[in-house]
């Protein structure tokens, strides 16, 4: 049961993926066709994780990832449609348990976080001074584009 809901989550993920504008970035903040009330996502807090984080999560996000997935997939208006009202647990909650297809969670749970983090990085939530956790619990409070918009501030 719970591997169908992950496979039609990730069947919805990757439909929206569709959607993504080409000119995308392959990586780094998004460049796409987002709203200026949508480019700032809505936070609790005013970080999430640390540049270096995000950093780490770029190099694992190519290391892990990109024989499926290109970056753009994870950034811009269908990513924030998607996560919108929902918290960073949840992104990492789906990855860790669906990713990668052939291994679902055989990553140390760092590496969900630290990817977890590029794809924060990408949707221009703002870098701090603490690490992203792998606490689910921690990760659940933090909940993202919450604004009616899915970015307003």
């Amino acid at each position: 049961m719970k591997k169908i809901f992950f496979s039609s989550v990730l069947t919805f993920v990757l439909a929206g993926c569709a959607s993504t504008p080409s000119g995308a970035p392959m990586s780094g903040g998004a460049q796409t066709a987002v709203s200026d009330a949508a480019a700032a996502p809505e936070t609790e807090s005013s970080s999430f994780y640390t540049s270096r984080q995000a950093s780490r999560g770029d190099g694992l996000f190519r290391d892990n990832c990109v024989s499926c997935h290109s970056s753009s997939e994870f950034s811009g208006a269908s990513f924030q449609r998607r996560w919108r009202n929902r918290a960073v647990g949840d992104i990492y909650e789906f990855v860790l348990y669906s990713m990668p297809d052939d291994n679902p969670g055989g990553l140390p749970e760092q590496t969900y976080a630290d990817i977890v983090a590029y794809m924060l990085s990408m949707n221009d939530f703002p870098a701090g001074d603490s690490e992203l956790p792998t606490s689910l619990d921690e990760l659940m409070k933090m909940m993202m584009f919450t604004g009616a918009g899915g970015g307003d501030r």
